[in-house]
């Protein structure tokens, strides 16, 4: 019965493109999805979980998850004083979601989108576009923005999904303890230990755009190290040349863009204790991953320029990169903790118009002291080396340069009546190259106890400048004869935002919870481009990059999920965000628009709604919808937007799992964000695809 839902599955070649499937009378899929989780009742014996993965899925365990992203020492989750969410290695296999950028869709007050299938825009709480320069994003606390532009290569971060232990988010403000990027939130992706899994997994598969995917894993204890190495590719196609307006030249509306993605990573972990008060940490990864793109480029950039200079091309970005982390943690004394860290991390890009290598060396030290006159104190420094190299080309230019960070925080928790009330009250100090000391305070309180927590903060964080606002000239296009020139001059300081949060978590019963969270944002000095005088002697119209835009931002983010039966969990979450913006200091018709379109950058309402069942013991049933309200008005606009994904998983016994994923079914393709500087938009398309994973 399933071979003959899924019999009219057939390849076929299309000019120009690699070979992809295509599946006729999709609008059947799904009723064959239900048809092969039906065909899977008998076998109900077979155990599909351990136990403690059945833990892994009650919102007990959840609840009393230990949370470090807010405060950058465990917490209980039901016990902090912010806006935080945590996204479980379960949620993520549920989801069957393929990439980390998909994931974090699950989070409240997260705007994720694609503006074509290798580049995704993530923010949270507004300023949501390719430069999103308000989100400070971590991989096991380490740092993977790039300081070139304050932002973070999407299409580089990945991991075996299977070994992500969770993903911790912070909605707010957290730089009175991570410094400089943390302003908007905290992401933090935290690897599982390299202990907590052992044994060979083998996972892959493939379908209508992931055209192959597969990853290997081995994880054992050689003495007292624990170890785990793994390996991983991936192949996923390119989407559909947009409609309308914003069509392309030399693609016709609905062909096929060349903005595929390849990968290939592999890394390790190792996890040992010398004695029982020390824990340490070696892991690395080293990774390449290369992309096509569509775009255009000043062919001829020297002054005056020619007609027809601004032309289009298609070509490959190539990314690598190499990191190596050691981390310590040692008790000291009771109640008294040291954690440090090291790491070295790497990465080129080598576009057509642009290549850069970036080394950054990083040492950050913390002392964590407990219980001292009702108090919990945290204080530490940090210290960073950059070293940047570019490679020019006659349309961008950059200067070989090295810069540093230093900083240091304290943070103090006060306990009142047996930790009922607590009141935290933090400072981070931090200098780079380009500022003076910038400080970054933040206090908090909360009233909690494990069912229910009433909590307000009021912070300041700061977004300092960055490497092409101090060090670039780009000749960016033609109009008529004159060249626009992008210069980063140095003009720039830091953005300051002082975020206002109230918020509340309520456990009605065992089996449910309930989030919500309202803030208001105020921004100063928001950097952004001014447009000058077209020059007609040296036929230039110059663009400079300097604090042009105050604004101000107001929300409520809400999140609740409830089990009514063991087999069934509802959950979902629903943003609103409105924000204004006006010109600062100078006002003129350009400044003006810019307010204008920074205002409209962000949909105001999101929404989410999941439904996972367990309808017999060795099958399983995930669906996820999504709402993204209209954004972008000023840009071309992008629509709202619904995404369905479902998910039938099936584990026939303890070592094979295997699941049949849809995404994006209720329409055949939509665009979810426009062009950026690294490609054409395209049109992101209806998919499915099969995996499966054994391990033993």
């Amino acid at each position: 019965m399933i071979f003959s839902c899924l019999d009219v599955v057939h390849a076929k070649l299309l000019p120009g493109r690699a070979p992809r499937l295509t599946i006729v009378g999709k609008s059947l899929l799904p009723v064959c999805l239900a048809i092969f989780g039906c065909s899977a009742m008998p076998s109900w014996a077979a155990d599909r979980y351990t136990p403690a993965d059945l833990m892994s899925m009650k919102i007990e365990d959840l609840v009393n998850v230990k949370v470090t992203t807010l405060s950058k020492r465990e917490e209980k989750y039901m016990r902090t004083a912010g806006a935080v969410f945590v996204i479980t290695r379960d949620d993520i296999r549920r989801s069957g979601v393929r990439s980390i950028p998909d994931a974090l869709r699950l989070a409240p007050g997260l705007q994720v989108s694609q503006s074509n299938m290798n580049q995704w825009q993530i923010g949270i709480r507004g300023q949501s576009d390719f430069f999103t320069d308000l989100l400070l994003v971590m991989v096991d606390n380490r740092p993977v923005y790039t300081t070139t532009f304050s932002g973070v290569w999407w299409v580089t971060q990945n991991y075996p999904l299977e070994d992500i232990d969770r993903i911790e988010i912070v909605r707010g403000p957290g730089g009175a303890i991570w410094g400089s990027n943390a302003v908007n939130g905290v992401i933090n992706i935290i690897t599982r230990h390299a202990g907590a899994s052992k044994g060979l997994r083998i996972s892959g598969g493939a379908g209508t755009e992931d055209k192959g995917f597969g990853n290997i894993r081995y994880s054992g204890t050689a003495g007292r190290v624990d170890y785990r190495v793994y390996a991983m590719s991936e192949l996923r196609d390119g989407g559909l040349a947009t409609l309308g307006a914003l069509s392309h030249g030399g693609y016709n509306p609905g062909d096929a863009m060349p903005d595929f993605r390849r990968l290939n990573q592999q890394g390790f972990r190792l996890d040992w204790e010398t004695d029982a008060s020390t824990r340490m940490s070696l892991h690395g990864d080293r990774y390449r991953v290369t992309t096509g793109v569509a775009n255009y480029w000043l062919a001829s950039p020297t002054p005056p320029a020619p007609a027809n200079a601004t032309v289009n091309y298609t070509g490959l970005n190539t990314f690598t990169g190499q990191n190596l982390v050691f981390r310590v943690e040692k008790d000291l004394a009771d109640h008294v903790r040291m954690k440090g860290q090291l790491f070295y991390d790497q990465y080129k890009l080598q576009a057509k118009f642009l290549g850069e290598r970036k080394d950054t060396f990083d040492a950050d030290l913390q002392f964590d002291i407990a219980d001292v006159m009702h108090q919990n104190i945290s204080l530490g420094m940090n210290l960073r080396h950059l070293r940047s190299k570019f490679s020019d080309t006659p349309q961008f230019q950059m200067r070989d340069r090295s810069t540093n960070l230093s900083s240091f925080f304290i943070n103090d928790e006060l306990n009142f009546y047996g930790g009922v009330f607590r009141i935290i009250g933090g400072i981070k100090l931090e200098r780079n190259s380009y500022t003076r000391w910038v400080s970054q305070p933040s206090i908090r309180a909360i009233v909690s106890d494990d069912n229910w927590a009433l909590w307000a903060a009021a912070s300041q964080a700061a977004r300092t400048p960055n490497d092409s606002e101090n060090n670039m000239l780009w000749n960016l296009k033609s109009i008529g004869p004159y060249v626009v020139q992008l210069t980063g001059s140095g003009a720039v300081h830091p953005e300051r935002v002082t975020t206002y949060e109230v918020g509340g978590r309520l456990r009605p019963t065992q089996n449910s919870l309930i989030e919500l969270t309202a803030f208001k944002i105020f921004y100063k000095g928001v950097p952004d481009v001014v447009q000058g005088a077209p020059n007609p002697a040296t036929f230039t119209v110059p663009v400079s990059m300097t604090n042009v835009l105050n604004g101000n931002g107001d929300g409520i983010e809400a999140n609740f999920q409830y089990s009514p039966r063991p087999w069934v969990t509802l959950k979902g979450s629903y943003t609103y965000l409105h924000q204004n913006y006006t010109p600062y200091p100078l006002v003129n018709a350009e400044t003006l628009f810019t307010a204008m379109t920074n205002k409209g950058q962000d949909p105001a309402n999101r929404f989410h709604v999941g439904l996972s069942l367990d309808p017999i013991s060795n099958v399983e049933f995930d669906t996820n919808l999504y709402f993204t309200g209209p954004f972008r008005q000023m840009e071309g606009g992008i629509h709202g937007y619904h995404r369905l994904d479902t998910r039938l998983g099936w584990k026939p016994n303890d070592q094979l799992e295997m699941s049949v994923v849809g995404q994006d079914l209720l329409q055949p393709s939509y665009q979810s964000n426009i062009d950026n500087f690294m490609g054409f938009a395209s049109r992101i398309q209806r998919r499915y695809y099969f995996n499966v994973t054994y391990r033993h």
